[in-house]
């Protein structure tokens, strides 16, 4: 017949094909993307009360736990819409605060570990310094002043010249200090406090017995005698124990966060192009650092 010979029946068989195989696939992209709601659970009921109750030192009543609630709710409902609209993509501070994140709950499960007791005493043995009882000096000093003299530091070279050629005289004056001229008793972070690392360092490298010097200061130059030496000594295990005890847990948890930053770079690799190559230099894959 040639009705269905004709081009009209052909399109409009075509069309309602297509029609219908639209429509059924747009059912099932519907089915298919059904989202979940959001939900506010008890835990974060719990979070909301306790996070008032930090700030106001009372629980929340009931109108202020329904408008924390509401509030959460919009968070969640506005967190939801932005993600799914894209916005957190190449955005810093997200980026950031989800790395923060992360970092946390690596930390968290870092400070899991708990060592057995001969962990904890090979900790303590290999780190000494870290538990030691500081070393202590006693001194005298001769000070010469940059402001009051044309040359300070030859000053303080010719007394000393003079002390070294004659040991039984020791009355050099010098210059008045703030600090005095007799220290008894002193550690080496106390007197990097009043006189600078670079002279506390070279104090107590000097051993008692016979004036030394010039030694230079922020201040200007000394002549140092040391009259006593109390030796560094390493504390007890028994009485450092909980002091070991965090600095491993620091150590595991520094350890831990390297290995997993490693972990994360074999799993994800690290691509750097042309240009950010050529900046870096030879070295071009950045270390892992731990955070």
């Amino acid at each position: 017949m040639t009705f269905f010979r004709e081009p009209l029946l052909h399109f409009a068989v075509i069309g309602a094909i297509l029609f219908g195989g639209y429509s059924w696939l747009n059912d099932k992209q519907a089915e298919a993307t059904i989202v979940e709601p959001v939900r506010i659970g008890e835990g974060d009921v719990r979070w909301l009360k306790q996070t008032w109750a930090s700030q106001w030192l009372r629980e929340p009543s009931a109108d202020e736990l329904k408008g924390l609630v509401d509030d959460l709710l919009s968070e969640k409902l506005m967190a939801r819409e932005a993600q799914q609209m894209g916005l957190e993509q190449d955005d810093t501070i997200i980026r950031r605060r989800l790395a923060q994140k992360l970092k946390f709950l690596v930390e968290d499960t870092a400070r899991l570990a708990e060592p057995t007791e001969a962990e904890l005493r090979q900790f303590y043995a290999l780190n000494l310094a870290h538990f030691e009882t500081p070393g202590r000096l006693s001194f005298r000093q001769v000070y010469f002043n940059p402001e009051h003299r044309k040359d300070a530091a030859a000053d303080a070279t010719a007394a000393m010249g003079a002390l070294t050629a004659n040991v039984e005289d020791d009355s050099i004056e010098g210059d008045r200090l703030l600090f005095g001229d007799s220290f008894a008793d002193t550690d080496e972070l106390a007197l990097s406090g009043m006189f600078g690392a670079d002279f506390a360092r070279e104090v107590f490298a000097l051993e008692p017995g016979g004036w030394r010097g010039p030694v230079k200061s922020g201040y200007g130059f000394h002549l140092v005698l040391v009259t006593q030496r109390t030796a560094t000594a390493p504390k007890p295990f028994e009485t450092v124990r909980d002091a070991v005890l965090a600095e491993w847990r620091s150590a595991k948890q520094t350890e831990f966060s390297r290995d997993y930053l490693t972990a994360l770079r074999n799993k994800y690799g690290v691509e750097l192009d042309g240009s950010t190559k050529a900046t870096l230099g030879p070295e071009t894959t950045p270390k892992v650092a731990a955070q």
